[in-house]
């Protein structure tokens, strides 16, 4: 047998050897995905209805606190419109008492 033909059939084995090893650790990989995958598919869906749930819980609060702010925006309004109802009376009146303390002024200089 000639030297090239025992290189090349050496070669050949170790290919042989590194090709079989590769199959096996593809098939270990494999294996261990499909593992992850069957947690995976037991853990996320109980987290995922407990994120729902935490998140209709989130939009109750967040319309809660909706309807807080729309009625202090309505005693707001109401509070500005009694005030506004109420200062021009006194005004009027403070007017009036202005012209009342001027012509009472006046008389007694006169």
């Amino acid at each position: 047998m000639a030297p090239l033909s025992i290189v090349l059939a050496v070669l050949g084995i170790v290919a042989l050897g590194v090709a079989i090893y590769a199959a096996v650790e593809v098939v270990r990989l494999a294996h261990r995905t499909e593992r992850v995958v069957a947690h995976l598919e037991q853990t996320l869906p109980p987290l995922l209805e407990k994120i729902d749930v935490a998140v209709d819980a989130a939009n109750v609060e967040l319309l809660r606190i909706d309807g807080i702010v729309s009625d202090v925006e309505n005693v707001s309004d109401t509070v500005s419109t009694a005030t506004d109802v109420i200062k021009s009376p006194v005004e009027a009146l403070s007017s009036l008492g202005g012209r009342i303390a001027r012509a009472i002024s006046r008389a007694r200089r006169s």
